[in-house]
């Protein structure tokens, strides 16, 4: 799992009106590979994708099936248990050829920064 950084370059973003701190060194991130986290009962997974950082939850909306467990096909994260694909950029359903059961599934995106070599997760 990766580590928040605690350091004083960490930035204060809010969530519901209440200061949350999530930052993390964007080096200890490689390039295509995902990294989660849990904040208020929520796991949120940071993937680094030419060079750019996104974050996305980490819960297919299908069964709730860890996406962590899928695999990254350029920006589509697909689902290790069903294959449902969602664009990590906006968080939308991406036809992977599986029958999608649901209209309009799609996963909670989050804005992310990175300044100085910190990323911050605005939730």
């Amino acid at each position: 799992m990766l580590e928040p950084y605690e350091g004083k370059l960490s930035r204060t973003v809010l969530r519901r009106g209440r200061a949350s701190n999530r930052s993390f060194l964007f080096d200890k991130l490689k390039e295509g590979k995902i990294k989660v986290f849990t904040t208020d009962n929520k796991q949120i997974a940071l993937i680094k994708k030419d060079n750019e950082v996104y974050a996305i939850s980490n819960e297919c909306p299908h069964e709730g099936c860890p996406l962590k467990s899928g695999t990254l096909d350029d920006f589509t994260l697909k689902c290790g248990c069903h294959n449902w694909g969602f664009d990590i950029r906006t968080g939308e359903n991406v036809d992977t050829g599986e029958y999608i059961d649901m209209d309009d599934p799609k996963v909670e995106t989050f804005e992310t920064k990175v300044e100085n070599g910190i990323i911050s997760v605005l939730l």
